[in-house]
């Protein structure tokens, strides 16, 4: 099958690239590499990667004459803080390129658009812990939350009374291997290389705000059996567990066997109170579950960063 992937050198985007190369597809690949790193995909495979934003003239050309099946659209300007300094960044990247990437989909023969969408953001402040789908009357509290849920509109929206169909996956807190360790999200990867050096973690607010955290590899399997399914889907891809940032700490400072404690900064703005995502619609419609506990996660991003 001929697949097109967006942010396929990032976090995310590789572990899909990997196991979509180990089907057998072929994939057409874009990333700009502002996050996304080559070493990623250092694998073997038939793939071409194009350095190049996907919306980008030049990327559309490729697109159209490569002519995918399915595409999976996981590239974005993915942080909250920056998206409150320069929301015109956040919208250009997380909005107007998307639009016309779908509308060079649409006049395409693809059948299926995956798009990763943020539960951690779109819902605003949540009412209801777990967190539904139906849950969505609350406004986002960053540029990027609201850059999100816009999108997963317009999608719907553009993909009416096409041959398009889209599955719509709003992804819990991800963390795993290749999460960029120094960057600001990804808070497991973060903590954990602070501890294997010997340095204090920083924890904005009290600690006591809380996330659903979900293992990078049981993204992909939901990302890949919703892209099996012929209907419109939007779905919550969460453990349902609710951990609060100063338990994380908790556990991976005993998982590193260190004895120091977190520093404690004032809160980000933008960022939510309480986040966990209700995946009931998911476990029924793609027959799928998480497969690693917090636990188990934490060892697998432990055994990365070890040097």
């Amino acid at each position: 099958m001929k697949i097109i992937v967006t942010g396929g050198a990032g976090f995310i985007g590789s572990h899909l690239v990997e196991s979509l190369l180990s089907d057998g597809h072929e994939l057409l690949i874009f990333d700009n590499f502002l996050t996304g790193k080559k070493e990623n995909l250092s694998f073997d495979g038939n793939f071409k990667l194009v350095e190049d934003n996907f919306g980008s003239k030049n990327s559309l050309a490729l697109l159209k004459n490569f002519d995918p099946e399915v595409c999976f659209h996981l590239a974005a300007q993915s942080s909250v803080v920056v998206s409150v300094q320069d929301p015109g960044l956040d919208f250009e990247h997380n909005i107007l390129q998307p639009v016309k990437l779908l509308d060079a989909l649409i006049n395409s023969n693809c059948k299926k658009f995956v798009f990763t969408s943020s539960g951690g953001t779109i819902f605003g402040e949540p009412e209801n812990i777990p967190t539904k789908e139906s849950d969505y009357s609350n406004e986002p509290a960053s540029p990027y939350g609201v850059a999100k849920k816009k999108l997963n509109e317009i999608i719907k929206m553009m993909t009416s009374n096409t041959t398009l169909s889209y599955s719509i996956l709003n992804l819990s807190n991800v963390y795993g291997p290749r999460q960029d360790p120094h960057g600001e999200a990804g808070v497991v990867s973060i903590f954990s290389n602070k501890y294997l050096n010997g340095e204090r973690p920083v924890i904005y607010g009290n600690g006591e705000q809380t996330r659903d955290y979900i293992f990078v590899k049981d993204v992909v399997s939901a990302l890949i059996k919703s892209s099996k399914i012929d209907d419109d889907l939007f779905l919550n891809i969460g453990t349902g567990i609710e951990t609060s940032v100063n338990q994380l700490a908790e556990s991976l400072k005993t998982q590193f066997s260190s004895n120091l404690n977190p520093i404690y900064q004032d809160a980000r703005e933008g960022e939510l109170q309480r986040s966990v995502l209700d995946n009931t619609k998911a476990r029924k419609l793609l027959n799928w579950e998480p497969q690693y506990d917090l636990n188990a996660g934490m060892i697998e991003v432990r055994n990365w960063i070890k040097p």
